[in-house]
């Protein structure tokens, strides 16, 4: 029903939906390297994390902070790893399924260690796994923080998008005014600028529900391409 949903209930779409995640899915070895567990949690260093509460429009805001991503520790594969059950479970949503996600990108802390592991093959493969791999609608991308040697990145980030998705991304730097105008402060915590308290769910909090949908989730895991 998610793919359906995805797909604005048009089978053929759908069906070249799933064959795209399955392919992808083949490609980057989940089947073998994916699991749900928390052992590569501490690895993450609390880089991700979500708001506990939907905003205005129903939809689930994600937050990923490059101060804490140590790429020496946390590369491509382990990124996928640590961010697949949580993103994984939001698909069983149907609210989510429906309103989709946006992401809060905090930039506060970029290091050129950083730039220089953000290679066009991880914003690839990131982007081809934020927009195409899933079934629910990503629906905007937000930049905070961002020094001003982030303007290469997001010209790479620009290009390697699809034309319509381009206009998904949006850089506010410490403008949290403008971030405000998609997300209201009422939904956000005090460090962009919102009144929430204890706003956030941390990702490993977010393992304790996938626990409970575990089975579900390694069917999904499990599926494959049958040769006909």
């Amino acid at each position: 029903m998610n793919f359906l949903r995805f797909c604005k209930f048009k089978p053929e779409s759908a069906k070249k939906k799933i064959f795209h995640y399955l392919n992808m899915k083949k490609s980057l070895n989940f089947a073998e390297s994916f699991k749900y567990d928390d052992t590569n949690l501490p690895k993450a260093n609390d880089m991700f994390s979500g708001l506990k509460q939907r905003d205005k429009l129903g939809r689930r805001v994600m937050i990923t902070r490059i101060a804490q991503w140590d790429p020496k520790i946390l590369d491509r594969q382990l990124i996928l790893q640590v961010t697949y059950p949580s993103m994984n479970l939001m698909r069983l949503e149907p609210d989510t399924q429906i309103n989709g996600w946006v992401c809060i990108l905090d930039c506060k802390g970029l290091n050129y260690s950083h730039v220089l592991a953000m290679t066009p093959r991880l914003i690839k493969t990131t982007i081809d796994f934020l927009l195409n791999f899933l079934p629910i609608r990503a629906r905007g991308f937000h930049i905070v923080n961002n020094p001003f040697f982030f303007q290469p990145i997001f010209k790479l980030i620009k290009q390697l998008l699809p034309e319509e998705a381009r206009s998904l991304i949006m850089m506010h730097g410490k403008n949290m005014n403008e971030l405000h105008r998609y997300i209201a402060p009422e939904y956000l915590p005090e460090c962009y600028g919102g009144t929430a308290e204890d706003a956030e769910l941390p990702l490993e909090e977010t393992y304790s529900v996938v626990k409970k949908y575990e089975n579900t989730l390694k069917d999904f895991l499990e599926c494959e391409i049958k040769d006909t």
